[in-house]
C-alpha cells in the first residue's frame, strides 16, 4: 500500500495550496487590463489590432488580438499605427455590438483576450499645447482647431481664421460662393461719388 504525501504533507498546507491553485486558475480566466500598443487599423478607424506591451520573458506569450476601439460614432479619431492604449476588458463578449462579431452577448465568461476594447491612453512626451484650450488636431498637425477663453482659432496650412475680441481675421483667401472676395466686381454702379447696395 502506497501513502504518497498524505500520512507527511499537514492537511491545512494542502487545502491552502489547493485553495491558492483555484484562486489563480480562476483569475487566468478573468479578463486581462493590458497596455498595448496598435499594429493595424481596420474598418474606418473604428477597430485595432494590438500587440500588447508587456514583458513575455517568463514565458508567457500573448498573441496580437483585433478589438473595437472606444470611441463614439459621432466624434471620430485618427487612430494610427504605433499609438499606445490599454485593453480594457468587458464582463461579457462584445463582438454583437461593435460589429466584430454577430448575436446577443451570453451572459458567461469569456476568455481571458475575449472581450476587449482599446482605449488610447496619453504620453507625457507629446508635444506642449495651451493646457487651458480644446485643441484638435490631424494625425500630422496640419489642421488644428484650438477653443480657448479668449478666441476660437482655425487653421489649415498657412490658411487661418481666429475669432477673438468681436473681430474675425482671416488669413488666406476668402471666397464667397467661388468667388475670390477681394478680387469681386460689382456690375450696375457707376464711378465716381455714387455707391452701390449693400451686399446681397
Amino acid at each position: 500500500m502506497s501513502g504518497g504525501n498524505v500520512t507527511k504533507t499537514p492537511f491545512a498546507q494542502t487545502m491552502n495550496t489547493f485553495a491558492q491553485r483555484k484562486v489563480q486558475d480562476n483569475l487566468q480566466q478573468q479578463g486581462q487590463i493590458l497596455p498595448c500598443s496598435v499594429v493595424a487599423v481596420l474598418h474606418n478607424c473604428t477597430a485595432v489590432t494590438v500587440a500588447f506591451q508587456v514583458d513575455q520573458s517568463l514565458g508567457y506569450t500573448i498573441p496580437q488580438v483585433t478589438m473595437p476601439v472606444a470611441i463614439s460614432q459621432y466624434v471620430r479619431i485618427p487612430i494610427q499605427v504605433g499609438d499606445t492604449g490599454i485593453a480594457l476588458s468587458a464582463s461579457t463578449r462584445l463582438g454583437g455590438i461593435s460589429g466584430l462579431g454577430s448575436g446577443l452577448a451570453p451572459l458567461n465568461t469569456p476568455s481571458n483576450l475575449g472581450a476587449l476594447v482599446f482605449m488610447p491612453i496619453s504620453n507625457i512626451g507629446w508635444s506642449s499645447i495651451d493646457s487651458t484650450a480644446v485643441v484638435i488636431t490631424s494625425a500630422h498637425g496640419e489642421s488644428v482647431v484650438t477653443i480657448s477663453d479668449t478666441q476660437v482659432s482655425l487653421v489649415q496650412g498657412s490658411t487661418s481664421i481666429v475669432l477673438s475680441g468681436g473681430n474675425v481675421n482671416i488669413n488666406g483667401t476668402l471666397i464667397i460662393n467661388g468667388q475670390p472676395y477681394l478680387s469681386h466686381k460689382h456690375t450696375g454702379v457707376k464711378a465716381g461719388t455714387d455707391t452701390s447696395g449693400g451686399v446681397a
